[in-house]
């Protein structure tokens, strides 16, 4: 079986585009927030998921690179 190079970054990429996607996600709530949008509860309960997922994705990233270097 021949497996390309190409195959191994894949997954790195990914990883990276979800970190992205949840930077997104993190800064549309910031702005929903100062507008008034969601009450200060809400926004706090919202944010401190998005800081587990985005710890959890750090460790990702951090043991995928850790693995090919």
């Amino acid at each position: 079986m021949i497996i390309k190079k190409n195959y191994l970054n894949k997954e790195g990429n990914y990883l990276v585009k979800e970190k992205e996607g949840l930077i997104k996600a993190i800064k549309n709530l910031d702005k929903r927030y100062q507008e008034g949008g969601i009450e200060r509860e809400k926004f706090l309960k919202q944010n401190e998921k998005f800081a587990l997922k985005h710890e959890k994705l750090n460790k990702k990233i951090e043991k995928y690179n850790r693995k090919f270097r």
